[in-house]
């Protein structure tokens, strides 16, 4: 049976934040894209929140992502992705003096963070705290929350209470009573439940408050209270991460880019460094994807794009190898894990990836493109660069093939 085939300029394999932010960059460069992706990416275990870098600058070693795309592509990607995420209905806001802000967790912890989520919980200076939980939501303490704030915060007025969820809301699970909220006689009961909690001081509430509408819930929810409400993430599923996630995705394909999910790519066709075409696997049998250009935003070891323990034919023996092309992985030395969960220096592991020159090409390659956590040289999470990573080189490696395949 002969294998279907689809021929594009740029072929986005992953979708991701890197992934999506790169077909934006190649729809910018004017090429015909498309997205392909096993599934929607791991925004959904992210809190939304975009973090830039908890670090000085100048600590980062030569090499290290942002030094590939430098201060400008950091600033260009970030513009990029304000713009794509302002026109799909979520406004996240820069600090004035361009500093990290204080997003709160489901512990009451303060984390630092570029960009928190539109609505996230972040402490104003001078006000109060009220935290609210829901009764029978058992993912978020609204105790547990307020005693962190107090600890992370001595002196800051913090109170809590519970309050029932309205009588329209019939499941328990968090995306159930987010799309049950965006129902307005349901929001209004909750509204009506609330008054009289927190006066005077800021609602901090559990982040339930609608998926697609959720900027209209909690508007209304605040106007009732008469001040700040706003949302503490929880720990998984994490609504600000499928909000970022589903919006953005609307807004590629509104850009038009075409998004293929349920297609893994399996295989290459490859010769001389050139790529001509990659081969999904889809519920419809195999589809050869051929383009100009190709970028490789498969997630690293936790999007499956890198996998430990196979053995790719051709390569030397290796802990950690790539799954679609068998590009050689750059694998730190010392040990890949730390005795600790929350070790202070990180894992080994995590910064395992591919080594690229600055047009985030791995070597020999001339329209192969890598960009997120396929990525060698950095730890997105003990470095708290993660999404800044993935925004910059995505939106990089998206222009730089859209102009290739033009």
């Amino acid at each position: 049976m002969m294998k279907r085939s689809r021929t594009y300029d740029v072929v986005v394999i992953g979708a991701g934040l890197a992934g999506l932010m790169a077909a934006l960059g190649a729809r910018r460069a004017g090429a015909e894209v498309a997205v392909v992706a096993e599934g929607g990416g791991a925004l959904e275990l992210s809190s939304g929140s975009v973090d830039l870098l908890a670090g000085p600058w100048d600590a980062l070693a030569e090499g290290h992502p942002y030094r590939l795309v430098g201060s400008d592509g950091i600033r260009d990607g970030l513009d990029a992705f304000l713009a794509a995420a302002s026109a799909a209905g979520l406004p996240y806001m820069e600090d004035a003096e361009h500093r990290n802000q204080a997003a709160v967790t489901a512990v009451g912890s303060l984390r630092p963070t570029y960009l928190p989520a539109p609505g996230a919980a972040v402490v104003q200076p001078g006000c109060s705290v009220h935290v609210v939980g829901f009764q029978g939501l058992r993912e978020f303490h609204p105790q547990v929350v307020a005693e962190g704030l107090r600890r992370a915060m001595p002196g800051l007025p913090v109170t809590w209470g519970w309050s029932d969820l309205p009588d329209g809301v019939t499941s328990l699970h968090p995306l159930q009573i987010a799309r049950q909220l965006e129902e307005p006689a349901c929001r209004r009961q909750l509204a009506a439940r609330l008054a009289g909690q927190g006066v005077g001081a800021a609602l901090f509430l559990p982040a339930v408050l609608g998926l697609d509408q959720a900027p209209a819930v909690r508007a209304e929810l605040s106007a009732a209270h008469g001040g700040t409400v706003a949302e503490v993430p929880l720990l998984s599923p994490s609504l600000p991460g499928l909000r970022l996630g589903s919006a953005l995705t609307r807004h590629v394909q509104r850009a038009g880019a075409d998004l293929h999910l349920g297609a893994r790519a399996v295989g290459a066709a490859c010769g001389q460094g050139r790529i001509d075409s990659i081969t999904c696997q889809t519920v419809a049998g195999a589809v050869a994807y051929r383009a100009g250009a190709f970028v490789l935003a498969t997630g690293g070891l936790l999007g499956r794009g890198l996998d430990v323990g196979a053995r790719v034919p051709g390569l030397p023996d290796a802990p950690i190898y790539e799954t679609i092309f068998g590009l050689p992985v750059e694998v730190p030395a010392g040990p890949l894990a730390a005795t600790e969960l929350l070790a202070p220096g990180g894992h080994g592991f995590v910064r395992a990836g591919i080594r690229t020159d600055e047009h985030l090409r791995p070597p020999g390659w001339s329209n192969l493109h890598i960009c997120g956590k396929m990525l060698a040289g950095y730890d997105p999470y003990a470095e708290g660069s993660g999404g800044g990573v993935a925004i910059a080189t995505g939106w990089r490696a998206g222009l730089l093939a859209g102009g290739v395949a033009k």
